[in-house]
């Protein structure tokens, strides 16, 4: 799959996140939605807050992606993924 189609699959889904977050955020506060947390109710729209600040904070590094993806002597190993042995 070409870089700029798998950079698109993931911005996108990050977006579907993203509204995700924001679309429980008004839910549970329509609905009064809450979780018990060691004994505390805290809001649901606390939890729709998180997803959406992590989201965000995706689009920053996703932008960064984009930057590396874009120089050409860049490719894909599996071996980027295996720990090193010291």
């Amino acid at each position: 799959m070409d870089k700029k189609y798998s950079f698109i699959i993931l911005f996108i889904l990050n977006s579907l996140i993203f509204i995700s977050g924001c679309l429980f955020i008004i839910y549970s506060i329509y609905f009064r939605i809450s979780f018990k947390v060691i004994n505390t109710d805290v809001s649901g729209a606390i939890v729709g807050l998180l997803v959406s600040y992590f989201s965000l904070r995706h689009f920053k590094k996703l932008f960064e992606l984009k930057g590396e993806l874009k120089k050409s002597d860049n490719n894909f190993s599996w071996s980027n993924f295996k720990k090193g042995v010291s």
